[in-house]
């Protein structure tokens, strides 16, 4: 029996790649190929992959682990105060000077100057 079902099994592979191939254009049939291509292409490099993977887990197993780092006394680490030397001075609540903006900014306070193109040549 168990002889019998591998060439029945090829033959009727075979038998359904000829039908197929005898309905399909040519287009469909350089796609059908380029995908079965691609697929054995893949297969080396993915059984490569997993041998590649199975030894680095076999040799992780085998590996001793490294020892423990020692530990240390964990310690606080120091308040650090910044100081302000204004403070110091006595200084409390003094301003930096600041000047006053110049005359002809103050007179503007934000308008926009608007250029009227074909009008005179003034500033409004």
């Amino acid at each position: 029996m168990r002889r019998a079902i591998i060439p029945l099994m090829l033959g009727f592979g075979a038998t359904l790649a000829w039908v197929i191939g005898q309905r399909l254009t040519t287009d469909a049939m350089a796609v059908v190929l380029g995908v079965a291509v691609g697929v054995a292409a893949s297969v080396p490099t993915t059984v490569l992959l997993m041998a590649l993977l199975r030894r680095a887990s076999r040799e992780a197993a085998w590996r001793p682990e490294p020892p423990a780092p020692p530990t240390y006394p964990q310690f606080q680490q120091p308040n650090i105060i910044v100081l302000n030397p204004g403070d110091l001075l006595g200084q409390r609540g003094s301003q930096p000077y600041i000047p006053p903006p110049m005359l002809e900014l103050q007179q503007e306070a934000g308008l926009r100057r608007l250029r009227v193109v074909g009008d005179d040549e003034a500033w409004q």
